[in-house]
């Protein structure tokens, strides 16, 4: 088995578990059509540091002690392994004991560079002085990352990382969120209104929404031209529109059951 020149974390998620997340995670994002472009697992470098902070205020002396875990390769902080690693019981090793083809990555940042930037980016991170930052305990660490490349509907490639220790994605805020349409809307809601849960949620957005349906009608009737006419047309033209009047839908359907039951 081959060896790395640092330990690494263990690998958790193999291949057939990422697949099933990345088709939840891009159903979350609304995306029901697309296709696995390539999947590659790499072993990312992290620094991992303790960090001590000190501070006087009014002739008292605070301290306070956490870690951190910094990406070698772009110098981003990452917290959520610290979280990670005190949640999940995960081995270190520098054998790696699996027959996955991988990638690996060296460190662009190097040790004898770690305290100061950690300083910086702890202290912007805080908001404090870089000063009453003390940098100890560094190590590097490799990380099992899955970088699965996706084609979504109309042939937009996007990339998706998951850490394949916890399964979490990584930045799950550059995938885009896909607009549905009216009726895609109608039959999402339609299958959760299948579930007592489903009711309840919906339930209690009707009633929001019926809330204040009346002044954003009004209010939105005007811009677009008209009273009765405007908001018609507000209705079926725009987005807040489409969603009132599938709001109106569901107060409707509710009250039916609930009368007529």
């Amino acid at each position: 088995m081959p060896f790395l020149d640092s330990p690494a974390l263990e690998l958790r998620f193999t291949l057939d578990d990422i697949l099933g997340i990345v088709e939840s995670v891009l159903k979350e994002r609304h995306w029901r059509r697309f296709d696995i472009d390539s999947v590659t697992l790499m072993y990312v470098p992290y620094w991992f540091f303790n960090y001590d902070i000190y501070q006087e205020y009014e002739g008292k002396s605070q301290t306070f002690s956490s870690q951190m875990a910094m990406d070698a390769l772009t110098g981003e902080l990452r917290p959520i392994m610290i979280e990670i690693l005190k949640s999940i019981p995960v081995e270190r090793s520098k054998e790696i004991k699996h027959n996955i083809e991988y990638k690996v990555f060296k460190p662009a940042i190097e040790q004898s560079e770690v305290k100061n930037l950690a300083q910086l980016k702890v202290a912007g991170e805080m908001g404090i002085p870089k000063n009453t930052i003390t940098i100890s305990g560094v190590n590097l660490i490799y990380v099992p990352i899955w970088r699965i490349w996706v084609r979504l509907g109309g042939g937009r490639m996007q990339r998706l990382d998951l850490d394949a220790i916890s399964g979490s994605p990584i930045h799950i805020e550059q995938v885009p969120e896909r607009e549905r349409g009216m009726i895609e809307i109608t039959k999402d809601m339609l299958e959760d209104l299948k579930t007592p849960e489903g009711w309840m949620d919906y339930s209690k957005k009707a009633f929001n929404w019926g809330f204040g349906v009346v002044k954003s009608m009004s209010i939105q009737a005007v811009k677009v031209g008209g009273e009765s006419q405007g908001i018609i047309k507000w209705l079926v033209t725009t987005k807040m529109g489409r969603y009132t009047l599938l709001g109106g839908i569901i107060i409707l359907l509710i009250l039916y059951i609930i009368l007529f039951k």
